[in-house]
């Protein structure tokens, strides 16, 4: 395991996939090598969740994506939430056990990753976040 943060985030992830600066994060996410997708648990045009692994320390997170048609402007809003989770956690997600409506309920007491990019905005605003969330499907 990476270094150690405060409590609402201690003892999950590495400095690159839980980095203080959320951009830097928000990068390794991003970028090929830094974190996979380990199962897609729903895949809908406006709805993806997904369990992925830190390439570099196996941390186990849940993405939330979701998008809002805009149907004056034509530019979708996109809102995507990684929230680090344990591999019992993955595991009852990946089975089934756990719904993906319910894992913004995990985040009691964790910081996530968040991207919001609403209709208009030239680009998303990425920060952590912290306690529960909610999950949206969009449309």
């Amino acid at each position: 395991m990476g270094p150690q943060y405060g409590s609402d985030h201690a003892g999950f992830g590495c400095a690159a996939c839980c980095a203080e600066d959320a951009l830097v994060a928000g990068e390794h996410h991003q970028s090929r090598n830094g974190v996979r997708v380990e199962r897609l648990i729903q895949d809908d045009s406006h709805f993806i969740v997904s369990v992925q692994r830190c390439g570099l320390c196996s941390q186990a997170f849940v993405s939330v994506f979701t998008e809002y048609v805009d149907w004056v402007g034509s530019q979708d809003a996109q809102y995507r939430t990684v929230l680090p989770i344990t591999d019992a956690e993955a595991d009852d997600l990946m089975a089934g056990r756990l719904s993906p409506h319910q894992v913004g309920a995990l985040g009691d007491g964790r910081r996530h990753l968040k991207s919001d990019w609403p209709s208009g905005a030239d680009e998303p605003s990425v920060y952590w976040g912290s306690g529960v969330f909610a999950v949206h499907e969009g449309f």
